[in-house]
């Protein structure tokens, strides 16, 4: 090659050649070569710097989730308008429209651990979302459920310190979130009453809509309230969960039955106070299941459940002064309130067995058996004393309204634990005889709770676990009309996407 140059440099020095048209050629033939030279190196380095730009422009939308796992057709719109079919790992990002078509469903999971499962036909828009995690002041997340339905499990972002963080809005309401589990779904016109009866099949083992009620309230009459271990109180109705850890408090004149997860019924005459001090049912694992109740004022009438006649030792009846373990039975004991006449003394436990058989402790330990129709006390270590006379524990006790016994009476239907734990569609309140809403707005809370805004003009509604929310906008489009519900919508309930949706258990940073 260098020796082909030296010639060509010798030609074109060369007079004889400089006029010819060889001359001209061989000038031509290098600019040519050269430009061609410095256009290959314009393009390469072209080529290198856009993926750079790209990437750079891809850095500056910062992704703010992803898709876990879907079934179906999921399609994806972002804010400029493009369209793309969502797949696993598809990133998230701010203005995103996620499309969930019929038989198809999403779980998204966000930056701050917040997972939500979208439901067959449903309509989604991430709003604003910012998470900082040295800033929580800063979090927001803001979505928007156009159409369909969602459960929502929130991450971090729902649980710290700014409690306006998290917020989920439709066309019917906002929906502030306090750290918690819920679903919601919008309905237009009757769809959600039509839909209860079209859409079964979710109770199943998998089902955990049940929100981990320990029971319900069967009947209330009076003042019936709850404290939670934080200290919060709420007041029961009828239908109301409660759960462990919970104290309930009824007034003097009041009464409440409570009808548990197991089956197992109990009343509370007026004037008690009763600690669930720990239940848990599990009816495919009956070894771990575990009824564990205290007696601090009042009196109590219980009728065994599933968990008592599967394993008996499990159950226990506790006062400050005596534990009753049962065998299948019956029982109705109280405490005896100061001023109370012989044969018992202030503080002492009074118990009769109405059936089966029980072993009364005294808190030295020491214990007795009883058998049905058997009266006994306990007073402090003393050894408890079998009575050989039948007394009336109610008025020894000072009980002003007993209330109902907790076992049916004959040709009454009784309210069951599953019956109460959902709110049917017919149960729904209407927007009118023959009137049909635009839109309206259904809500279960599982854990936590959320705080709802329809109304502009009216306070928010506060919506805690166990319960539901129903908002109906009026017919002409003026205010919704908002309804807490004692239950969750059974519509929600019997959605399968909506009761086991596909989550992962949270796990605590390190």
């Amino acid at each position: 090659m260098q020796r082909l140059w030296m010639n060509v440099r010798q030609l074109l020095r060369s007079d004889h050649y400089r006029y010819s048209l060889v001359y001209w050629m061989i000038w031509v033939w290098l600019f040519l070569s050269l430009q061609l030279v410095v256009s290959a190196n314009a393009l390469a380095q072209s080529q290198s710097a856009n993926p750079l730009r790209e990437a750079s422009s891809e850095s500056s939308e910062k992704s703010v989730g992803s898709i876990r796992n879907f079934t179906g057709l999921v399609s994806l719109q972002s804010a400029e308008g493009k369209n793309k079919i969502a797949n696993v790992g598809t990133r998230l990002f701010v203005g995103d429209i996620i499309n969930t078509q019929k038989d198809s469903t999403v779980v998204l999971v966000f930056v701050d651990k917040t997972q939500v499962a979208l439901r067959p036909k449903t309509r989604f828009v991430v709003e604003e979302y910012a998470y900082q995690p040295d800033n929580p002041i800063a979090d927001k997340a803001d979505f928007k459920l156009v159409q369909g339905g969602l459960r929502t499990l929130t991450g971090l972002i729902g649980k710290r310190s700014n409690t306006d963080a998290f917020q989920m809005r439709s066309q019917t309401a906002t929906i502030g979130i306090r750290g918690t589990d819920f679903s919601a779904r919008v309905c237009q016109g009757d769809e959600c009453k039509r839909l209860a009866s079209s859409e079964k099949g979710s109770a199943s083992e998998t089902n955990n809509s049940t929100v981990g009620a320990a029971g319900r309230v069967s009947q209330v009459m009076g003042q019936v309230s709850a404290i939670n271990p934080a200290g919060q109180t709420r007041q029961l109705e009828r239908g109301a969960a409660v759960f462990s850890g919970d104290k309930l408090t009824v007034n003097k004149a009041g009464f409440a039955v409570l009808v548990m997860a197991d089956s197992s019924r109990m009343t509370l005459p007026g004037g008690s106070e009763l600690e669930i001090a720990a239940f848990n049912y599990e009816p495919t694992e009956p070894k771990a299941s575990v009824a564990s109740f205290k007696l601090l004022a009042g009196g109590l009438r219980s009728v065994t459940g599933a968990i008592g006649k599967n394993q008996p030792d499990n159950v226990k009846f506790a006062t400050q002064t005596a534990t009753i373990g049962i065998r299948g039975t019956e029982i109705n004991f109280g405490i005896v309130p100061p001023g109370a006449p012989p044969p018992a003394l202030p503080g002492d436990v009074v118990l009769q067995v109405i059936s089966g058989n029980v072993l009364l402790t005294n808190a030295a330990g020491q214990s007795v058996a009883l058998l049905a129709g058997q009266f006994a006390t306990v007073s402090g270590t003393n050894f408890p004393q079998v009575l050989t006379n039948a007394i009336n524990i109610q008025q020894l006790i000072g009980i002003e309204n007993p209330g109902p016994p907790p076992s049916p009476q004959p040709g009454e239907t009784p309210d069951t634990f599953e019956g109460l734990s959902t709110t049917k569609a017919q149960d729904l309140p209407s927007s009118g005889q023959g009137e049909q809403s635009d839109q309206s707005l259904l809500v279960a809370v599982y854990d936590g709770q959320v705080v709802i805004s329809g109304d502009p003009d009216q306070p928010p509604i506060q919506v805690s676990r166990g319960q539901g929310a129903f908002l109906q906008l009026g017919v002409t489009g003026g205010a919704p009309q908002t309804t807490v519900l004692q239950a969750p919508p059974q519509v929600l309930a019997e959605d399968t996407t909506l009761a086991a949706p596909a989550f992962q258990p949270a796990v605590c940073a390190p």
